[in-house]
């Protein structure tokens, strides 16, 4: 009995209880999970290995280092909890690793925050209490616990460890979510990078002569000679304008709040452009940074790390490369940190002849948010075009906005809609406010472009790269308020719904031409080639728009593996919060009545993974 008592006032059993609790809070936060034998069973293993260690070695440091690793546990937790509030998944090492990237969402971050979280870090302030105030009894104490207690646990513990690692090691991950829930949110981490190192099996056995003419009939299409594509070479050696505005949603295209045009310079763009207003977002874990990736390579992201993080040791065939071979002059335009998102490593890699970032043009001038506002930015970017337009040779120029960039708070003079007061400080309101600023000096940003002469020499295209109204950002007065503007609810079409516009002057439809092709971000440039009459090289995985009818197209990271757009629906797989899920591409409501929706869409099920494959092996064998 006395060895018990001893046992029970030991720093191993008090902080056994304060870890458990908090697993037992993580994954009810994470999962929805409130059963504590799952915590105890799939958690506290890996632990109790490391407590038992810290009790056998550390002697009368043992404290500070039962203190220590609780700091980090309680670290982890919480940056789970608030990472998976965000963006709607739980984190892998990759995204752990990204912490020099919080600046990003630093605000945003700070919405999420929730006053329960502190729950991770209260059991400091017990302790301190205890350790400072106890004069009658000593709790908890540097006891000695009996090897014939640890060596037990130990051996228990080691085997529920490797019995979970060595049957699941070769597992394909799907959804890092349920794959967590299954196995422990640590053992998850651990197996994940097993096979993202060891797990790594040979690109040329995957790709086995798969061709472009393979992509494409896997997603419905008969390949047609990419010169024989309806628009071919219509607009060759034009200058290329390609502008990827941030958080840029469709659905604030042709809006009004209260008779004001959110956005009255895009809609009066389309009445001379093509308009695909059914394409939809593919980035992952790389964000801002994925969309820029996609845009000049069509092909899939890594998914569960940013791409541009990928690189160093690339030869990726991509659009800057294909136009520096028709002698274009190829540039990148950022207002922000080049370091950012790696892009410093990702602009070479693409072959951009020159990059023009915060770094080495623009200025903290005009802050608006995360950077240069966008009117800066877009008169500095004037500067270079117009020396690239006294040049006699065409020229790309990808040209990348910043200033609607979440939490969208905008100062009180950059603030051009008079919005209703149930708007006021919403999410909502500032995003609408945000993007109304962004097609504002856009529209600036056109004008320049017509007086300097470049418009009617150019294609000019635009698309946003990510949704900015999305997640736990998304309180209960802006699901109403989207209700209201939309007229329905606002559902995850709306959310990966984004703009592709295109405009050839003198060439697109006089009075402009709304395409409903269902389409995503690896269709942007083969689609731009083929009016420019320049043929792809190497595999890539969108297609020409103009040209092909059926899709099939994948988003990783934001939605669970397996998931797709085809032309009728958004296909999600089983999560750990929902069963599958079923969009309906033209009603865009929900529909489950099918009585087993994975056997009906198996075939595109296994098809998107299946270029799931193929994209990740083409970009495992394209090293230098």
């Amino acid at each position: 009995m006395v060895q018990v008592k001893k046992v029970l006032k030991s720093y191993f059993v008090f902080f056994a209880v304060v870890i458990a609790l908090k697993f037992f809070f993580l994954r009810y936060h994470l999962f929805g999970d409130s059963n504590i034998l799952h915590t105890f069973w799939y958690e506290l293993s890996v632990v109790f290995i490391l407590f038992i260690f810290i009790d056998l070695v550390c002697g009368k440091g043992k404290l500070l280092g039962y203190v220590v690793l609780d700091l980090l546990l309680s670290v982890l937790f919480f940056s789970m909890t608030v990472y998976e509030r965000y963006f709607g998944t739980v984190p892998t090492y990759h995204d752990l690793g990204q912490m020099n990237q919080v600046g990003s969402v630093s605000d945003s971050i700070i919405m999420l925050l929730e006053r329960q979280d502190m729950l991770y870090f209260v059991d400091f302030l017990i302790l301190g209490v205890l350790l400072l105030f106890r004069k009658g009894f000593i709790y908890p104490a540097n006891v000695r616990l009996p090897k014939k207690f640890l060596l037990p646990v130990l051996v228990a513990c080691l085997m529920i460890v490797s019995v979970d690692f060595v049957t699941n090691k070769d597992k394909r991950i799907l959804d890092q979510t349920l794959f967590s829930e299954d196995h422990g949110v640590l053992n998850a981490q651990a197996i994940k990078l097993y096979s993202d190192t060891v797990g790594e099996v040979d690109p040329g056995e995957v790709l086995n002569d798969v061709t472009v003419d393979d992509i494409i009939q896997l997603k419905g299409n008969e390949p047609v000679p990419f010169s024989e594509h309806t628009h071919y070479n219509v607009a060759k050696d034009r200058n290329l304008i390609v502008l990827q505005i941030e958080s840029l949603q469709d659905f604030v295209i042709n809006l009004e709040v209260n008779g004001q045009e959110i956005t009255p310079n895009i809609n009066a763009w389309l009445d001379e452009s093509l308009y695909f207003d059914n394409v939809y977002q593919q980035i992952g874990a790389g964000n801002t940074s994925d969309a820029e990736f996609m845009m000049n390579t069509s092909i899939y992201p890594v998914g569960d790390t940013p791409t541009s993080d990928q690189l160093a040791d690339k030869a990726i065939p991509s659009l800057p490369k294909l136009l520096n071979e028709q002698g274009y002059r190829t540039a990148t335009f950022h207002a922000g940190d080049i370091d950012y998102w790696n892009r410093s490593t990702m602009y070479p890699v693409l072959g951009f002849d020159d990059y023009y970032s915060l770094d080495n043009f623009y200025e903290e001038k005009d802050v608006v948010g995360f950077g240069p506002s966008d009117g800066y930015f877009y008169d500095k970017t004037m500067e270079k075009l117009n020396a690239f337009a006294e040049q006699e040779q065409p020229f790309y120029a990808h040209v990348v906005s910043l200033t609607s960039h979440t939490p969208f708070k905008m100062p009180e003079a950059r603030r051009g809609l008079d919005l209703p007061e149930k708007f006021q400080g919403t999410l909502t309101g500032n995003y609408l406010q945000s993007v109304h600023y962004a097609d504002k000096v856009l529209g600036k940003f056109f004008d320049d472009l017509k007086q300097a002469g470049i418009w009617d020499k150019s294609v000019i295209a635009l698309y946003g790269d990510h949704s900015g109204v999305h997640g736990q950002l998304v309180k209960d007065e802006d699901v109403q308020l989207l209700h209201d503007l939309l007229g329905h609810p606002y559902s995850l079409l709306n959310r990966f719904n984004i703009p592709f516009i295109i405009e050839a002057p003198g060439i697109t439809a006089e009075n402009g031409e709304r395409i409903d092709t269902v389409g995503g971000q690896l269709d942007m440039m083969p689609t731009l080639l083929n009016m420019l009459g320049v043929k792809p090289k190497g595999l890539y995985f969108g297609h020409d728009l103009l040209q092909y009818d059926s899709n099939l197209l994948g988003m990783r990271y934001y939605l669970s593996s397996g998931a797709f757009f085809n032309n009728d629906v958004l296909f999600i797989p089983e999560t750990v919060r929902h069963d599958v899920r079923i969009y309906d591409m033209e009603g865009g409501g929900q529909f489950d009545d099918l009585s087993d929706p994975m056997e009906y869409f198996e075939d595109d099920y296994e098809h998107i993974l299946q270029l799931y494959e193929w994209s990740d092996a083409y970009f495992g064998s394209l090293s230098r």
